[in-house]
């Protein structure tokens, strides 16, 4: 085993004021061990990526050249070439894909007569108030543009680079901390397929290329022949709300459905979209068949991982996604293990697995948990690509997967040294209990049964009023 870190693990940075960024100040906070704790935010309020962030209009772009003669377009810039600063995949009308009673944190319930899967509102609220007694932590208005280890200090210190807005301080500044917690999400930049023709479409008709990142509702598409892409559970909700205004029928490729799939009236499916002729406004599929005279293609194709403050010791992570970063258990850099890294696993809890995490990185840093030698912790994630594959495939944890593993992130802590919850030394992440994980395999059902109340879903408050009752023992 490796030496305990606390004998110079007490200055931390966190780097996001979402969810994850603020679980783990509270978590690191319980340890009672930590001198200073900053969180740097972007923006000018909590929530990340639960704060919705309006849309201006599409700007049209014509030409009056030829298709061959129009200059080279890359569909990533186009798809974001009309973002907001700071935006964020919220849209008007999402609710939660999982019960309030799952993603809650440990601590902190939902207010009595939430409906069960709650509005966005709903959860960007109960995160200002899960907030509210850490706020004089967060630093507003800040975003960090630098993380590098610090050349002059051997401690293995880091120097953060933050610009800011505040008009306090405005300008670049650095500061030193003993340990950086990377908590910036994962939602806010599209990730874009690799697709025959892409590229020329999004430079011959940008008006009609769209990413679920900067989907906010459905008006874009009213009486368009349009092409939904993607498979997820936001691609399955924004689904139903297109195929109600579009010109029949919404046509949907995808390689899998997803478990929050209804079969949806107007829908005709394809299987995976392998390429696009502009000149024809075309799309050919992998079993041979096209559709043509489209009007507006809608990518729900995932998010990419974005770092590009760690540009200095990571040099192709913009390029290469999470693929190049050795994490150790999802959190731990194993090149530098005062540098953590919250809820990057995918397909998961969210807000109880950042606390699972988080619990995990502060009793490390504070010494009351050792990490394995640098080589047994390579040795685990080099298992982990060889079962699974490098990237993304790594970091997605599907149910079961994310139970087992939360459940062993809480059997992790409860070795640490010392008495848990007395006198301020650490707080434990949640307990899957049988009850817990019934919910959870059964969440997307649950969900579809929601959908199917309609109007009526709002008065929905707990699974049962769903027919699903837990019979077993446990919570």
């Amino acid at each position: 085993m490796t030496q305990p870190l606390s004998q110079d693990t007490k200055r931390i940075a966190i780097i996001g004021a979402g969810p994850s960024g603020l679980a783990t100040a509270k978590l690191l906070i319980a340890e009672n061990t930590f001198s200073q704790i900053v969180i740097y935010e972007q923006r000018d309020t909590v929530g990340g990526t639960w704060n919705y962030t309006p849309l201006p209009p599409k700007k049209p772009t014509s030409f009056n050249n030829d298709l061959d003669q129009r200059p080279p377009h890359n569909a990533v810039d186009i798809i974001t070439s009309n973002l907001p600063p700071h935006n964020t995949p919220m849209y008007e009308d999402l609710e939660s894909n999982l019960p309030h009673t799952l993603i809650q944190f440990s601590d902190t319930p939902f207010p009595a007569g939430t409906q069960l899967f709650p509005a966005r509102e709903t959860v960007l609220q109960y995160l200002h108030d899960y907030a509210s007694d850490i706020l004089p932590l967060i630093r507003f208005e800040h975003q960090v543009v630098d993380v590098r280890p610090a050349v002059d200090d051997e401690r293995h210190a880091w120097d953060v680079k933050t610009t800011t807005r505040a008009s306090a301080e405005r300008g670049e500044q650095v500061e030193r901390f003993d340990a950086v917690v990377v908590a910036n999400g994962h939602c806010e930049w599209p990730l874009v397929p690799d697709i025959e023709g892409l590229n020329a479409w999004s430079g011959a008709f940008p008006e009609s290329l769209y990413h679920s990142v900067s989907y906010k509702n459905a008006a874009a598409f009213a009486n368009k022949r349009t092409l939904l892409v993607g498979g997820g559970p936001s691609a399955a909700d924004i689904e139903r709300q297109i195929a109600a205004v579009c010109q029949p029928p919404l046509l949907v490729a995808q390689i899998e459905k997803s478990p929050y799939h209804t079969d949806t009236p107007h829908v005709r499916d394809y299987p995976t979209l392998v390429a696009l002729n502009p000149s024809l406004r075309t799309a050919t599929f992998q079993d041979g068949q096209s559709e043509s005279d489209l009007d507006a293609i809608l990518l729900c194709t995932g998010y990419a991982y974005r770092f590009s403050f760690l540009s200095s010791i990571y040099p192709t992570l913009n390029e290469d996604g999470i693929a190049p970063l050795p994490l150790y258990q999802y959190v731990f850099d194993i090149n530098h293990p005062t540098l953590a890294f919250i809820s990057t696993p995918e397909m998961s809890v969210p807000f109880p697995l950042a606390e699972a995490q988080a619990a995990v990185v502060a009793r490390v840093w504070s010494g009351r948990l050792s990490l394995p030698s640098p080589r047994k912790m390579r040795e685990w994630w080099e298992g982990v690509v060889s079962e699974r594959g490098a990237g993304r495939a790594c970091h997605a944890l599907a149910p079961p997967r994310d139970l087992d593993y939360m459940r062993e992130m809480y059997k992790w802590c409860c070795g640490a040294e010392g008495m848990e919850g007395g006198g301020g030394r650490g707080k434990m992440p949640k307990e899957w209990d049988a009850r817990a994980c019934w919910v959870r395999m059964r969440a997307a059902d649950m969900r579809k049964a929601f959908d199917g109340r309609g109007g009526e879903r709002g008065g929905v408050v707990g699974y049962a009023e769903l027919g699903f009752w837990f019979e077993g023992k446990g919570g």
